[in-house]
């Protein structure tokens, strides 16, 4: 019983820590190459890609939708694609309402051709068609101006507080009733 309770706080743990993941935003320094609308079939993907009252357009009978991409790639030549959404209302929090900016902003940026720190939450799962959403775009001086991504340090050392508080917490009402218990045993 003690090793299927620990399987199950660890398959917990990877649940929060993949949505923590996803959710929180990255920064990847990348050239710019070029932006593009594609209408894409969102189908069962639906669940990575903004609802379809984020003002995406989205055809309510067949779920087809224009998607902005920005195209970039790394220093080393491989490609990263971003799609470029607003998020609205929903999950992830950011409402973001200005794709349109943002488009247009990539497009001027991949003209010039420099280098850009990228920030941007989710996932690239290629074999299902999955892109991370673009948020922000900077002109950075080159692929070596590195950024330390302070939304998940804070996440993160939030969440271990959280963890250190809930488990202290666990400990002092287990002792509580154990000691409950044992003077209710020592009355009778």
């Amino acid at each position: 019983m003690r090793y299927i309770k620990i399987v199950l706080w660890m398959l917990a743990a990877s649940l929060l820590l993949a949505v923590f993941d996803y959710s929180l935003p990255s920064t990847h320094i990348l050239k710019l190459v070029g932006t593009e609308v594609v209408r894409t079939d969102v189908g069962s993907r639906a669940f990575f890609w903004a609802s379809p009252d984020a003002g995406t357009g989205t055809d309510a009978t067949t779920n087809n939708r224009d998607i902005r991409f920005i195209n970039a790639v790394f220093e080393d030549g491989q490609p990263r694609v971003f799609r470029n959404e607003d998020t609205g209302w929903g999950w992830p929090p950011y409402f973001k309402f200005s794709s349109g900016n943002l488009q247009a902003e990539a497009q001027s940026l991949a003209e010039s051709g420099g280098w850009i720190a990228v920030r941007h939450y989710g996932w690239r799962i290629k074999v299902i068609s999955v892109y991370p959403n673009a948020l922000a775009l900077k002109e950075v001086s080159g692929p070596n101006d590195g950024t330390l991504n302070w939304t998940r340090l804070v996440a993160a050392f939030l969440l271990a507080i959280t963890g250190v508080v809930i488990w202290r917490l666990w400990i002092r009402v287990r002792k509580w009733v154990t000691d409950l218990t044992d003077r209710i045993k020592s009355r009778l």
